[in-house]
């Protein structure tokens, strides 16, 4: 028990260093774009030398795109620019996943998806949740490299570009322009996209990671036989995918693959980076209002809430897995190493149980482990990380989804003491709440709903693998993904039919662009308001009491709306003392 304190502990403490810089690093990028009122920390002065090199990069790509970075907006155009960039992008993909069999390189020949298929896939790649229907080795490489790749990018930076926007909508006084959507765009993928998943890219391929278009390889089996494994530009898919919080994996076992993630350092390295950039966005929000406190209690909370899910999953996992021993026990044997069904040796039932709450705690979705192998408490946490919906989430999106609920918190916390609601000098006013109600009540509706359809029906009922509970908690952990944005799967439900692949696509696009609609329309309501002093009477949110608030917000509203589906799903299983 030591041992797994000790790798937890240095894991935590390297992860905070990453964000801290990470935090001041994404600061920087966009602290004009913002009109952020915290400056850069001495030591990292040499930043501002990189100005240098990006800005002939940056200054060429509005040249040839004729955009004019003076030109603001406000939060319509701003929405609007990303729902018709989001547009455009997915019905590119979503004709080359279809038409992959007509398009170059192609080695294999490998023939295009269906509709229902390609419309589900360009979804959740574009939407940022990377949900896979699919196995990974049936894209060409022109699907993975324009398709994929290009998706992974951009999601990522539409969602850096909604954090920036919304951030200047709170800091602006009675001035309704956020900034320009494209322009943050572009700044946030020459700056900060790109150089990390370059560096990443390349400490991947040293761990033994592939970055080639050769085809595939051919291996000699113990038995003799010969098996045919796929190769190709794995290691530049696999960065942007942890860096992005896209998750969407190069080949059908994701990050237990050998050629996407080999080592423990990888999966060390991978899983810090998972972590790290969505938090890292929160950071730098903090660094923009110029109260990096605020932050730290902001990330506090969620902290908190991690470790007590992830306690939850390593207690369970490293205890031997009941369903097995029971099974083997005339054999004599046993699982002194904990629960390894389903996990992969060189990571073992505590890093395996870390990635899992790690993914299901943002919007990555990867997965170095069959999350359907895990024990009754062992996968509960992870879908209580996804119920709440605000645990540090995606790149970007995840301050929006944050702030949601730190508005009810605000307006919670001010009824309490008496006193108009009011965040950083704003008033939060009727509309607000109820738009982020609204938000807030949106994942219940897109889970809830499909999941009683899918259970009440063939559609659904003729895809489930296992018996009671377990069967149950496979249809709730695929409408959880998809709805949740997630995307990593449960597995063993056979999802890849035209009923999950319609009902997934359209639960995926709801459950990205409608809180992103209200979450703008917020931002643009705030922005045109006065900013108040702040008084004795005002709401400390950098106080312990809001941070004890902010907890208590996010589990009572978040949780427990789901805790009649939870026990009828992994909670019941664990009160029956199932595996």
């Amino acid at each position: 028990m030591f041992g797994i304190i000790a790798q937890i502990s240095v894991f935590i403490a390297v992860l905070f260093f990453l964000v801290y810089f990470l935090g001041e690093y994404l600061a920087w990028i966009f602290r004009d774009q913002v009109g952020s009122r915290g400056g850069l920390p001495s030591w990292l002065g040499w930043m501002e030398k990189l100005d240098r090199l990006f800005s002939p990069i940056e200054n060429f790509m509005y040249k040839v795109l004729g955009l004019d970075t003076g030109e603001g907006m406000d939060w319509r155009r701003y929405l609007f620019s990303v729902f018709a960039f989001n547009s455009v992008l997915f019905l590119f993909i979503i004709l080359i996943f279809k038409f992959q069999g007509v398009l170059p390189l192609n080695p294999l020949g490998l023939s295009g998806m269906s509709w229902d298929q390609a419309f589900h896939t360009a979804s959740t790649f574009v939407a940022n949740t990377n949900q896979q229907h699919y196995a990974g080795e049936s894209l060409s490489y022109f699907s993975q490299v324009f398709g994929v790749l290009l998706a992974m990018f951009m999601s990522a930076a539409t969602g850096l570009s909604l954090a920036v926007g919304f951030s200047r909508g709170i800091m602006n006084e009675e001035d309704e322009n956020l900034g320009n959507f494209y322009e943050n765009l572009v700044r946030g993928s020459v700056r900060f996209l790109l150089p990390l998943t370059l560096i990443v890219g390349i400490f991947l391929v040293s761990q033994g990671v592939p970055q080639t278009l050769g085809g595939q390889v051919t291996a000699e089996t113990i038995g003799g036989g010969e098996q045919f494994i796929r190769i190709g530009p794995v290691a530049g898919v696999e960065s942007i995918k942890m860096i992005g919080t896209n998750g969407g994996g190069y080949f059908a076992a994701n990050a237990a693959h050998p050629f996407e993630n080999p080592t423990i350092l990888s999966n060390l390295i991978l899983n810090l980076f998972l972590l790290a950039v969505p938090i890292s966005v929160i950071y730098a929000f903090g660094v923009w209002i110029g109260k990096r406190w605020h932050a730290g209690v902001l990330i506090g909370a969620f902290f908190i809430l991690f470790m007590g899910l992830l306690f939850l999953s390593v207690s369970g996992e490293i205890q031997p897995n009941s369903a097995v021993e029971v099974s083997t026990t005339n054999a004599g044997v046993i699982q002194p190493y904990g629960n390894m069904e389903g996990k992969e040796v060189r990571f073992g039932p505590v890093l395996s149980a870390l990635w899992g709450v790690s993914t299901t705690s943002t919007t990555n979705g990867a997965v170095n482990s069959m999350h359907n192998s895990y024990t009754a408490q062992g996968s509960l946490p992870l879908f209580f990380a996804m119920s709440m919906n605000c645990l540090y989430n995606g790149i970007g999106v995840g301050l929006l989804n944050l702030m949601t609920f730190l508005f009810i918190a605000v307006f919670i916390g001010g009824l309490m003491i008496g006193r108009a609601p009011q965040y950083l000098g704003k008033r939060i006013e009727w509309m607000e709440i109820k738009i982020a109600a609204l938000i807030i009540l949106l994942l219940p509706a897109l889970v809830l709903i499909p999941t009683s359809i899918a259970v009440a029906t063939r559609f659904g009922k003729e895809a489930i693998t296992n018996p009671g509970f377990r069967g149950f908690a496979e249809i709730l952990y695929e409408m959880f993904s998809a709805s949740a944005n997630n995307g990593s799967g449960f597995e063993g439900l056979l999802d890849n039919t035209p009923f999950f692949n319609f009902t997934n696509g359209i639960q995926i696009l709801l459950g990205r662009y409608l809180p992103i609609a209200g979450q703008i329309a917020i931002a643009g309501s705030l922005a045109k308001k006065k900013i108040r002093p702040e008084t004795e009477g005002t709401l400390k949110v950098e106080s312990t009491a809001f941070l004890i608030l902010f907890i208590g917000t996010m589990i009572v509203i978040g949780a427990l709306i789901f805790l009649p589906s939870l026990s009828v799903g992994p909670l019941g299983e664990f009160l029956q003392g199932g595996f």
